[in-house]
Formats: structure tokens, sequence, C-alpha cells
């Protein structure tokens, strides 16, 4: 009665548990129990069940077929079926269908080939059908996670790799939980026991972190860390500057107030940097004379803002270039003055005489003179000496003066 039982257990288990046989048209193989053999003719493609056997008439000298298995689409399996396979995997595959230990026939594409770490995919193929057909040969691997495969993939299985990342600021801390796998994750995060969010923001205290990843094919990583968010002290300053000075915090190149932080575990320094503009602008006025009462007038100013500058000269508005000076005293007049109502001005004095040929010119008799530079205006002569040189005036026998350095 027992061993009744027992068999019967066992045909009802290889009922309720039966096998799948797989035919690769890719290859032309015939996968039976994860051994693989070969077969010739065409297979169309097919999932379904085995029909019925076809027991032939073995007639010597006669065309009536030997048995075969025919399927639901009037496929046949057998050594003169449309599915051609030799005696020995006719008789493999007999035995099983005797034993209900077929569950399905499928028959389809399957471009794959499998190698200890790997596999290769000789053709596109959708994720299920790649895991279907591996599934016949392997127990334990793990697919990069894609939806279409095609090319070569590395196929050991990983645990998920766990990434905690953290800030901590005083008075505020963040946290935020990541992995990497090949294939999905669940990630779940702990905190202080409780279940929490795998990213968010802490207040300040003490937090112990844990954090549990389970990939697709069940391996799983745990990891975990505390960390500490210190309460602070907040030290509030300020310090004023010119504009355009150097300071620790860079060269001061705005005007007003901007804030400047610096952060330890303990301590914020929050410093309030105010720069102002106090500083006039710098004239510099460079005249050079030229001829016949033209010169050349460049003024330059500087200063860390943007200035409106004038330029007079005798009282009349110029611009920056080549003027006609008027004989004797001139006056340049600059002012300048920037956004922040800081002005200068200055004065520079040119003078311009009018320059004669170097001579005498004599209307009348003639006459001895001691010119000591001014312009000396008479019937009888009309002559410029420059003030700075000294010059003498003699008779000679001709009755002609000269003028010498």
């Amino acid at each position: 009665m027992k061993r009744l039982i027992f068999l019967l257990l066992i045909i009802s288990q290889l009922i309720l548990y039966g096998i799948n046989i797989y035919i690769n048209t890719y290859d032309n193989s015939i996968i039976i129990d994860k051994v693989i053999y070969p077969f010739q003719g065409k297979a169309e493609k097919f999932r379904g069940k085995i029909k019925m056997l076809f027991e032939g008439i073995d007639i010597p000298s006669s065309n009536i077929p030997n048995n075969l298995l025919v399927l639901e689409d009037g496929q046949t399996i057998g050594m003169q079926g449309t599915i051609k396979i030799s005696e020995e995997v006719f008789k493999k595959l007999l035995e099983l269908y005797q034993s209900n230990q077929i569950e399905n026939i499928i028959i389809d594409y399957y471009p794959v080939e499998i190698f200890p770490n790997k596999v290769s995919v000789k053709d596109f193929i959708n994720k299920d059908k790649l895991i279907e057909y591996l599934n016949i040969f392997l127990n334990n691997y793990e697919l990069p996670e894609t939806n279409i495969y095609y090319g070569d993939y590395d196929i050991t299985p990983e645990k998920p790799k766990i990434t905690l990342t953290t800030f901590v600021f005083p008075d505020f801390g963040y946290y935020h939980t990541s992995f990497h796998d090949k294939g999905k994750v669940l990630i779940k995060t702990y905190i202080n026991g409780e279940l929490s969010p795998n990213y968010g923001s802490l207040s300040p205290g003490t937090y112990t972190i844990f954090i549990s990843a389970i990939d697709e094919i069940g391996l799983e990583s745990t990891f975990t860390a505390t960390i500490s968010v210190p309460k602070s002290t907040i030290i509030i300053k300020n310090e004023y500057y010119e504009l355009g000075s150097d300071s620790k915090y860079g060269k001061i190149d705005f005007v007003g107030n901007k804030n400047f932080y610096e952060i330890t575990p303990y301590v914020a320094t929050i410093t309030s940097v105010i720069a102002r503009d106090t500083t006039k602008p710098l004239i510099d006025i460079n005249y050079e004379n030229l001829f016949n009462g033209y010169s050349k007038i460049e003024v330059n100013v500087k200063d860390y803002s943007s200035v409106k500058t004038e330029i007079l000269l005798n009282n009349k508005k110029i611009q920056n270039g080549i003027v006609k000076l008027q004989n004797g005293k001139n006056l340049i007049l600059v002012y300048s003055e920037d956004g922040f109502g800081n002005f200068s001005f200055s004065l520079k004095k040119v003078y311009h005489y009018k320059n004669l040929q170097n001579g005498l010119v004599f209307y009348n008799d003639k006459l001895w003179i001691n010119i000591g530079g001014i312009i000396v205006k008479s019937p009888y002569l009309k002559v410029w000496i420059n003030p700075n040189q000294k010059r003498w005036i003699y008779d000679t026998e001709t009755s002609i003066i000269k003028i010498f350095p």
C-alpha cells in the first residue's frame, strides 16, 4: 500500500510539473532536459501540446512512415517527420510522452550562445525570450536591465552596490541613498529603526542609517552608517571695503552689500561685506606742442567706476585731440565726477607765443636795440625773441643786424 501511494505521488508530480521540449530554429537544435540534439527539416513557430502518437506499420520496402508525434498544428516529429530526429532522440521523446512528462512543445527562434560567464546574442531578441532560453540551462545568472538585447553580456550574478551620500552643515543635514546593479532593485532606508524615504533632510542630532537592497534574482546587500548633525554657533559681522581693493574674499568689484559664508561643522560665520566708493577720480593731463599754435591735448581719468568728464579750453568744451591755442596764456580745466558723487578737477596753464622769423626788418635808418623777450613794434622793426634764451644784436660794417643764441 505504501509503495502504491509513493508511486502515485511521483506520477502526480510528473503530471503537475511536466517539462517543456524546446526546438530552436536558430541552430536547428532540439533541447530535452538541458541536452541539445540536432534535427533536420523545417520547423514552424509553435507553442502547444502533442496531439497524438501516430503509429506506423513496419513493412519492408514500403513508404509508410514510422511512428510520429503529431503536434496540434499538424507538424510531426520523428525519424520521417517534418521535424526529423534520430531514432535515439525519438525514443527519449516517446518515453516522456507516454509517461505524461511533456508539458509543451515550444518551437521558436533563439539566436543565443551561452558561455560560462556571458551570453552572446547574435540577433535582436527581447528580454522575455532571452530569459526563457537562459532558464532552460541556467539556474543562477543576472542580465543587465534593457528591453532589447544584441551582443555580448556578462551574466555573472552580483549583489547590489549601495551608495550613501551625506552632507552635514550646522543645524542641517542631508542624505541620499542609491544603488548600482545590472537589473531592478528594491531599496529600503531605515533611520533610527524607522522606514524612511531614500533621501531627505536631517535636523541636529545623531542618526543610524540602515539600507537594504534586493535585486531581481534575490541577491541582497546591506549598509549601515552613523552621522551626526551638529548644532551650530552663528556669528554675524560687517566689514567695510573700498571699491577696487583686495580682500580675503577676493577683489572688491561691487558696490553695496554681499554676504560671505564660512561654515565649519560647529561654527557658521556670516560676513556682510559693505563696499563703498569714496575715492576721487585721478586726472592726468598730457600736453604736446605741435606747430603754428596747434597742440595735442590728451586727458586720462582713472576710477573704479564709470565717470563723467568735461574738458574746457579757455572756458570752451573740447574733446581729446588736436586743438588751436590762442596767442598768449591758455587755460585747460578738467572736471570729472563718478556715479557716487566723488569729483576731481585739474588746471593746466599753457602758453603760446607767435613765432616770427629770426632776424630784423628795417623800415628806415638803422637802430641799435637790446631785445629782452618782448614783442617790440615800431616803424622800424618787428621781431619776437624767446625769453628763455639770451640774444645780442650788434651793428656790422655792412649795416646788417644779426641775432645769435
